[in-house]
């Protein structure tokens, strides 16, 4: 009778977990809808008006950047499901972190209420850190819109304060789980306001995927960003009273060799000649393939374009001697991106080949882990981005080929 019971309470509690995992992913598509919605509302609006030719008093120009940061949006929107699911390659670059944070304030500070006065403190002693820039600027823009929503339309005070800190050895510092943060040295960024604070109730819920307090989708929000945090080796602390306010302090890892921050951002991509060389260029969607053959003919480069993995193959074959690089989508019709790469690779071992994806990485890693000579890029890629790695490779394919 024991094990009976013991069986059918297990049963039972599988049952409730796969019923929390259904409700989960409802709230996910949901969420993942009305905020791509929004998102494509703004760009069919604008391209209908630029198309129309309407008298709105917006310029052409100012459409396309509208345009544009829709796109950037969701592109944003697409890496934090990534990131959620663990699946999303970090750009890793050194992060200068009191300019980033300096330059989100003076962007919100004129999209804010002037309700809401910002304080900083941001020291410039802090050493850069390692990580991916888009990530940490989502992180800090989260926590100030957050900052702002809590306060309301009441007068209120958002304090920035960023400093650098040691944990020692046995320093009973932890994370807001109560886990202990790892001894080291650490850029520490906190985040406080003044505003109407989060009950223990919402405490427990506000990293769960979608959640939110207002009637309006906020994205992943806090989940996201704290996949974010341990992703940098970080941790997060927060601290709260209804009615008096919020603290978040989030601890970004640092190396044991320190680089103080440099005082004025780095210059941004320098336009070189144009490239020279040939693509050929596979994917199954024709408006990717006629914008992709546009921006490659615009660098500099000559194109060839298939429909699948298999015309590829087959048109390597035919041109080999005329193709410098192979750039793949990973999911195609007849054969897709891995299927052709290892064809690709029966003929032709070292010629460059990019896979690219809308995807992680995880499922492309594992095949050209060991090739020098093959790359993954995730969508959507800037195109001076593909351009400097397709001319890298292209290099050092050259270079590797004058050394044997």
């Amino acid at each position: 009778m024991r094990k009976k019971a013991e069986e059918e309470k297990i049963a039972l509690e599988q049952q409730f977990q796969q019923t929390q995992r259904l409700e989960s992913l409802g709230v996910l598509a949901g969420g993942i809808a009305h905020d791509f919605n929004n998102i494509l509302t703004i760009i069919l609006g604008h391209c209908y008006m630029a198309k129309e030719d309407y008298d709105s008093g917006i310029t052409d120009k100012e459409h396309f950047q509208k345009i544009e940061a829709a796109g950037n949006r969701a592109a944003d929107l697409c890496r934090q499901m990534l990131t959620y699911a663990g699946k999303s390659p970090m750009l890793q670059t050194q992060v200068n972190l009191w300019l980033l944070v300096d330059e989100i304030v003076k962007m919100l500070s004129s999209a804010i209420k002037k309700n809401v006065t910002f304080k900083l403190n941001l020291k410039r002693d802090v050493p850069e850190i390692t990580g991916d820039t888009a990530q940490i600027q989502q992180i800090v823009m989260n926590l100030i819109i957050n900052a702002a929503e809590a306060i309301g339309d009441k007068e209120g005070t958002i304090n920035i304060f960023l400093t650098k800190t040691t944990i020692l050895e046995g320093q009973a510092d932890t994370d807001f789980m109560g886990n202990v943060i790892s001894a080291g040295r650490y850029a520490c960024l906190v985040v406080s306001d003044t505003g109407c604070g989060i009950d223990e109730e919402t405490q427990k819920r506000i990293f769960e995927p979608f959640f939110t307090t207002k009637f309006t989708g906020r994205g992943l929000g806090m989940s996201a960003i704290l996949e974010i945090i341990k992703s940098h080796g970080g941790a997060l602390q927060l601290a709260s009273r209804p009615g008096v306010g919020t603290t978040f302090t989030v601890y970004f890892y640092l190396s044991a060799v320190p680089k103080i921050a440099e005082t004025a951002p780095q210059s941004s991509f320098l336009h070189l000649e144009k490239a020279k060389g040939t693509i050929l260029l596979a994917d199954d969607e024709e408006a990717l393939r006629i914008i992709g053959s546009s921006l490659l003919n615009a660098m500099g480069f000559s194109t060839i374009i298939a429909a699948n993995g298999l015309e590829a193959l087959e048109l390597y074959r035919l041109r080999s001697d005329d193709i410098d690089l192979i750039m793949l989508d990973l999911i195609m019709p007849k054969m897709g991106g891995i299927e052709a790469y290892h064809e690709l690779r029966k003929i032709a071992p070292d010629v460059p080949i990019i896979i690219c994806s809308g995807y992680g990485a995880e499922s492309v890693e594992e095949v050209i882990n060991n090739d020098i000579y093959a790359r993954f890029m995730i969508k959507p890629y800037k195109p001076e981005e593909i351009r400097n790695v397709m001319l890298e490779m292209m290099n050092n394919q050259l270079r590797e080929g004058a050394s044997i």
